[in-house]
């Protein structure tokens, strides 16, 4: 019997929340889980999301959501402002160091990639020359087309049943439904409730740039 192949998955989840403000829709990030388990035995399931300010009770409540959800790594980062006003964070530097140090370390086979953000276009393009199967989802209207081609297989977030939600945006869903014991990493499933943002991210953590 084959070896199930191991899978990392990351959410640049700042990027997408964007796209997703923009159509009115909310984001469903227990899709992405799933899509990575149907793919290989998750080993890595990060969430990376950028703040604003400080984390409240509500936003904390609702990163365990995401963590009972399946995701067991949770990064959320500080945006710094610069000196001409615009603000800037380090998360996709996180994410490629994550995934590098994976890949180097031979602990995974396939990259499931939740951004559309063209600063990942050298990392993919290495992780496929290094044949690591590569699939990006990106956000509809915000995905840099160098990233799309770059990767072994793309889609659309809109392309992943489950993972866009229209309709009213008066939450947003991290998990339709917990996977099973056997498909997660995380110790206990649970399904995450609504935060009320639209966004599918935590009042405290907004797109950064």
């Amino acid at each position: 019997m084959p070896k199930a192949k191991r899978v990392l998955l990351a959410v640049d989840a700042a990027n997408h929340a964007i796209d997703a403000k923009e159509n009115g829709a909310r984001v469903n990030y227990g899709a992405s889980l799933s899509y990575a388990a149907h793919h290989g035995m998750i080993k890595q399931a990060g969430f990376y999301g950028v703040r604003c300010n400080g984390v409240g009770e509500k936003e904390r409540q609702q990163l365990i959501a995401l963590k009972q959800a399946g995701f067991n790594r949770m990064v959320v980062r500080p945006l710094r402002q610069r000196a001409d006003g615009t603000n800037k964070s380090d998360i996709d530097t996180v994410i490629a160091m994550d995934v590098w140090e994976a890949v180097v370390k031979k602990e995974a086979d396939i990259v499931v990639l939740l951004s559309g953000d063209s600063d990942f276009v050298p990392l993919v393009e290495r992780l496929v020359e290094r044949g690591v199967e590569v699939h990006v989802i990106g956000p509809d209207r915000g995905t840099a087309w160098e990233l799309a081609i770059a990767a072994t297989h793309f889609l659309y977030a809109s392309q992943l049943d489950g993972l866009v939600q229209s309709g009213s945006v008066n939450g947003a869903q991290v998990g339709d439904r917990p996977l099973p014991e056997s498909e997660r990493p995380a110790r206990e499933a649970a399904t995450a409730s609504s935060n009320g943002n639209g966004t599918g991210l935590p009042a405290a953590l907004k797109p950064g740039v």
